[in-house]
Formats: C-alpha cells, sequence, structure tokens
C-alpha cells in the first residue's frame, strides 16, 4: 500500500471503485485524506499523477473514485454529478470507499479535503451541502453547472425541495466551516457543453439565473456562498481554458495553504 495502488470496488456499491496514491513517508497517526473527482471524462489515473506529488510533500493520502458510465442505467453519464440518480445516493458510495480505505491505510477518514474539476466539481459542491461536517477544505474548479444556495430555485440549480429530497436541511453552520476554492480560467468561455437543457421550465430558468458561461456561473456561485455567510477564495488563473492541467498549480497551493502544518517562528 506504497505508491499507486489497484482499484478497488467500494463496499457498499461494487459498481463504483477507487484507487489510491500512499506516500512513502507518512506523519505519525492517521494522515490527512485528499479526494479528487474526475469530470465527464472519468480519468482517475490521471488525476492521481498530477497530485501525487503534493501529497509527497505534504504526506497526504490521496483518493480518486471512479463513477462509470452506464453502471447504474444507460443514462447515467451526469448522475454522480448531483450524488442522487435513480436511487443511488453518490454521495454515500463515496463515504464507503473512504471507510475501506481507512481499513487498508491510516487516514483521517472523519474530515478531508476535496478537488472537483469540470463535472467533479458539481459533484464536489453538492457533496459539501450534503456532508459539509465532513470536510476540511473543498477546491471548486469550473463547474458547468452550479447549485445557488437559494431555496427559490429548484434543486440542484438552487435549494428548493432540498429537504424533501434528502430528508434534511443544509448545515449551514457546517458548511461555513468549511475552506472553499471557487477557481476559473479566464479563457474558459466555450459554451458548447453547457448549454440549458430542455426539460422541467424551473430547473432551467434557475440553470440560466446563474449565468450562460462557465465564468458567469462561477462568480454566481462565489456570491451566493458569500450571502450565505461563507467565505470562498475566489481564484482567476490568467490564460486558463476548460482543461484541469491549466489550473492545477492554484489547487494545489489552495491545499498547501489549508493542510500544511503551521510553522513555529
Amino acid at each position: 500500500m506504497v505508491g499507486r495502488t489497484a482499484f478497488f470496488a467500494a463496499p457498499a456499491e461494487p459498481r463504483f471503485s477507487y484507487c489510491l496514491y500512499v506516500p512513502q513517508k507518512l506523519p505519525p497517526g492517521p494522515a490527512p485524506l485528499i479526494v479528487s473527482i474526475h469530470g465527464s471524462d472519468r480519468r482517475p489515473e490521471m488525476l492521481r499523477t498530477l497530485l501525487a506529488p503534493l501529497c509527497d510533500r505534504l504526506g497526504a493520502v490521496l483518493l480518486v473514485p471512479l463513477f462509470p458510465i452506464g453502471s447504474v442505467a444507460p443514462d447515467d453519464e451526469p448522475g454522480y454529478k448531483v450524488c442522487l440518480f435513480r436511487g443511488v445516493r453518490y454521495d454515500h458510495a463515496l463515504l464507503s470507499m473512504i471507510e475501506d480505505a481507512a481499513s487498508r491505510v491510516a487516514i483521517d477518514a472523519d474530515r478531508f479535503s476535496m478537488t472537483g474539476f469540470s463535472g467533479g466539481a458539481q459533484f464536489a459542491l453538492r457533496f459539501m451541502l450534503l456532508q459539509p461536517h465532513r470536510l476540511r477544505a473543498v477546491s471548486l474548479g469550473a463547474p458547468g453547472y452550479v447549485t445557488l444556495l437559494d431555496k427559490a430555485l429548484p434543486w440542484w440549480a438552487g435549494l428548493g425541495g432540498f429537504a424533501e429530497t434528502f430528508g434534511h436541511d443544509p448545515d449551514f453552520e457546517a458548511l461555513r466551516r468549511v475552506l472553499i476554492q471557487v477557481v476559473i480560467g479566464t479563457k474558459d468561455t466555450d459554451q458548447k457543453l453547457i448549454r440549458t437543457p430542455k426539460g422541467d421550465p424551473a430547473l432551467m430558468r434557475g440553470i440560466e439565473q446563474a449565468g450562460m458561461t462557465r465564468i458567469a456561473r462561477a462568480l454566481s456561485l462565489d456570491a451566493s456562498l458569500r450571502a450565505a455567510g461563507c467565505a470562498p477564495l475566489l481564484t482567476h488563473v490568467e490564460g486558463a481554458s476548460h482543461a484541469v492541467r491549466d489550473i492545477i498549480a492554484q489547487v494545489e497551493a489552495f491545499l498547501e495553504s489549508c493542510l500544511a502544518p503551521p510553522t513555529v517562528a
């Protein structure tokens, strides 16, 4: 259990799996855990390669899940991004992966950090709304569709119907304790993949209210989080387009500031 591991099936949902990166040198006691969520391209091993040097510097273990297309239903490509699809709770599936990983490596499974880019940022945002007490920090990179903290908008464009869907209201007190980064490239302007989908008119209006580009939606999300009492770090990456490699340095800097042990003068 050192370096790049094999993929392990999630005990609660064997249709899903995860892999780890375990540095050779770990701190005494449970190591900090970073969870990185893939986008629509579903390339967990690429994320593991990108974030391994950060984990080596911090002595942190990395967990990267895989939510394959067609594992739940033929139309489940976007399912993981909203955390609940056809009765499957993807946030619960991830928590079962973390519990399983904790049986293999000494990690802090109670509170961890999370990164997500594009579709992965959509999952990370909604996981944060559902499980804020489990997160220390979360980096939300260029989500195509956001959830605004507004009960006047229907779930998942907003929080309308959240309690009816999940059985509880969001825990805003816990949410305000999470360190949040919203990161977007200044050239992330392509709208082809984030056009307003046809369907429920109320949902469509909610999506459009956040803006028509990823940049506009990142700004709307930042403003919505601030209005709810959170203090997100809004990071614009000059010249970056819609590619995780373009923003990974800023994500690493954010996580390092959150997880690095304090220096003693």
